[in-house]
């Protein structure tokens, strides 16, 4: 079992000599897809919520607790910019299951026009991955899983394909009420770049802790993303730790009602200006259960044009007897 996760460690860590070069293609992969991530500061891949579009923040959380469950999400990211993820899942045996899911996003209307500005009609800007997920349990306390996507992106008369894979580990213990996440995400590449040049896809490594107060409804989750990304120079030390950070705070005071808070680091800096910086790096949410239909609602602020709202709902699907 160690050298297995050591091998992990090594195929994560092994990235971190690629160049620092911050130019990505596809980088729609690196939205939140879950409600909660989204209202716990854009990320959450450690954490004992029962929430099926977790999964695609870190393949380790699926498990069986989904058999037969379909999951849907919806988030207006930027102006008429629209996101969504279909996912369903299906359990294998009492140490596996499996997983398929559809991510998109569309760019809205884009107008056309030619070099005397003449409209030629809108343009179709759209992003797409197909994905299938499988997660097994390692130990008593240790889960692993990986998501292989498919990945379509058009952009007016160009388009683009690409691979990729999500490497994830998941460790709980419920005594203790600790949990921990690691996840190696989007290692791959273009195989049909959009023009002549190929680029590298948003690649990550991500460590996270979620820990629950033994008696008060309270939940705190520390998220670290970019791990392989130091030595910004113009910065102090701590504050180059702290760019790393997602905070997150969670109330639960039923298992049919929760509330929480995030807060993005990077996020707040990236989008700090005089005149406006109160909520930057800020954002909130909550979700609740109706009968066996669970529902999330988000709010945060990706750009400084506008604010972001996050919706998503999950339910097995054998309570409607299908």
């Amino acid at each position: 079992m160690r050298s297995k996760i050591f091998a992990f460690l090594i195929c994560c860590y092994s990235l971190a000599g690629w160049s620092q070069n911050h130019s990505f293609v596809y980088e729609f992969l690196s939205l939140p897809r879950s409600s909660l991530a989204a209202g716990l500061g854009g990320n959450q891949i450690a954490t004992p919520e029962k929430d099926l579009s977790l999964s695609l923040h870190n393949p380790a959380l699926l498990s069986g607790d989904y058999h037969h469950q379909l999951s849907l999400s919806y988030m207006n990211y930027v102006a008429d910019i629209h996101v969504g993820s279909a996912i369903y899942a299906r359990k294998i045996n009492d140490l596996s299951a499996w997983m398929t899911a559809v991510r998109y996003l569309d760019y809205g209307h884009i107008p056309g026009m030619d070099i005397h500005g003449n409209s030629t009609g809108a343009i179709a800007a759209r992003d797409m991955a197909i994905s299938g997920g499988y997660s097994f349990l390692m130990t008593d306390y240790l889960r692993g899983g990986i998501n292989a996507n498919f990945i379509y992106s058009v952009l007016d008369e160009y388009s683009s394909l690409g691979m990729s894979v999500d490497l994830g580990l998941y460790y709980f213990n419920e005594e203790k009420l600790f949990w921990a996440g690691l996840t190696a995400k989007n290692l791959g590449s273009q195989f049909k770049a959009y023009q002549d040049s190929y680029e590298r896809l948003p690649w990550d490594i991500q460590l996270g802790i979620s820990k629950k107060l033994e008696h008060a409804p309270f939940r705190f989750s520390l998220t670290t993303e970019r791990l392989w990304e130091w030595g910004l120079t113009e910065l102090k030390w701590h504050e180059q730790i702290l760019r790393h950070c997602i905070l997150g705070v969670e109330f639960l005071p039923s298992e049919a009602f929760h509330l929480h808070v995030g807060y993005n680091v990077r996020r707040r800096v990236d989008l700090s200006i005089e005149q406006r910086n109160l909520l930057n790096g800020l954002s909130a949410g909550c979700s609740f259960s109706v009968k066996q239909v669970r529902i999330g609602l988000a709010y945060a602020s990706y750009h400084l044009s506008g604010n972001s709202l996050s919706f998503s709902i999950s339910t097995p699907l054998n309570h409607f007897s299908l």
